[in-house]
């Protein structure tokens, strides 16, 4: 089943399971006449040939990188890493700043069906402007680095153990307590450090992430991607998953164990096992609303300006849901009709002054309470939609 073994510099063998990767690999070696790739990862190195058809490409792909892993600190971090393979985030150089102000884990409990590690990020409860005043962005690459190297290390285990190539789950929980773009105001001017670090994921670690789901996924996300997507190389875009509330139990229990997924994702394991600050919000609902009862939360607007709301009822549950815009001169004009809903999202621009307002409706149930994750808020200038109104998919409910 395993084809030819490929040895890197440190003479570790991957008998690659693909006849077609392992002949390419070959085939690269034989061209080279005799002297070592210049990679000195048998892992990177197939990335690399998996990435360009073009073996010549594919060569120069990796000598730039082989250059790269020499000056940026990589190949130290790989020294580091092999000879003590229990170093974990903690470990690595500003480790400690950074996940104080970039919550996430990685490994441990959190592994995959695989049994590779996989990655929780929590954009929406990051503080960018508390960790750049601890520490600078060449410190967070310089962890970046680290990482990645770590991953590079899981995964040539993996390949040694199996034979296939395969990268990372990234696993971004779009849970933010004070509104994703809220978040993003705060965040937003620090989106350049985004691209540097993806930029050199996807130059130096082509494949080390396989795929991007953004769990937990509100309506307003759509629209933040419109001015996020420009910053990341289009190889990573495509890698991307939108996964809303209500299918992220779901779509996660595809790829992970139950007893490996934290239960604010959906799963059953402890959640201070993993991200200890998201831990600590999980079963937060942002409105609860008593069986019977009704609520109406607003958003004042001027004119032109564009507003996103995003509406997810836990449990699988439902709620009525109607929209409605109260101008300043006392009139009334009709956003959508009341209806059952378990999920919502829409945008909304005022073409005068007034106030935007939702009204959540449980008075047809008696007995059971909903807990609802919402978000209103206006839409920053630069993802504004081009049209007024934008009604996004809704979920009809199907449960009393």
């Amino acid at each position: 089943m395993a084809c030819d073994d490929v040895l890197g510099r440190d003479g570790a063998p991957i008998a690659w399971a693909d006849a077609k990767l392992a002949a390419a690999l070959s085939q690269l070696e034989l061209a080279l006449d005799g002297q070592p790739l210049p990679i000195d990862s048998p892992w990177l190195a197939a990335a690399f040939v998996q990435r360009h058809e073009d073996p010549e490409q594919a060569l120069d792909a990796m000598e730039r990188t082989a250059s790269w892993r020499e000056t940026s600190g990589a190949m130290e971090a790989r020294r580091k890493i092999s000879e003590d393979p229990q170093l974990r985030f903690l470990d690595f150089p500003f480790g400690q700043e950074v996940l104080k102000y970039l919550p996430q884990c990685e490994g441990g409990l959190a592994t995959d069906q695989r049994n590779l590690p996989y990655a929780i990020r929590c954009p929406g409860l990051a503080d960018a402007n508390g960790l750049f005043s601890s520490i600078t962005e060449d410190d967070l690459l310089l962890f970046q680095i680290y990482l990645n190297e770590w991953r590079l290390y899981q995964l040539e285990g993996h390949a040694r153990s199996t034979g296939h190539f395969c990268g990372i789950l990234i696993v971004q929980d779009m849970f933010a307590p004070e509104g994703l773009l809220n978040a993003w105001r705060k965040q937003g001017k620090k989106a350049g450090v985004m691209r540097k670090v993806t930029s050199m994921m996807d130059e130096h670690y082509p494949g080390i992430m396989e795929e991007v789901l953004l769990v937990n996924a509100p309506w307003a996300l759509h629209a933040l991607m419109k001015v996020i997507a420009p910053l990341l190389p289009p190889r990573i875009v495509r890698k991307i998953q939108f996964i809303p509330m209500d299918q992220t139990p779901t779509r996660l229990k595809e790829k992970i164990g139950p007893e490996h997924l934290p239960t604010f994702l959906g799963g059953e394991a402890d959640n201070q096992s993993f991200v200890a600050a998201r831990a600590a919000l999980a079963g937060m609902p942002q409105l609860f609303l008593k069986a019977g009862g009704t609520e109406e939360r607003s958003l004042v607007l001027e004119a032109s300006d564009h507003a996103a709301c995003s509406v997810a009822v836990e449990g699988g549950l439902d709620i009525m849901l109607d929209c409605r815009f109260e101008g300043q001169d006392g009139t009334i004009e009709e956003v959508f009709a009341a209806n059952r809903i378990k999920d919502k999202g829409f945008s909304f621009m005022a073409i005068k002054g007034g106030q935007l307002i939702l009204r959540f409706d449980n008075t047809y149930s008696w007995v059971k309470p909903k807990s609802i994750q919402y978000e209103l808020a206006k839409l920053p200038e630069e993802a504004a939609p081009e049209t007024g109104k934008v009604d996004e998919e809704t979920e009809e409910a199907d449960v009393a």
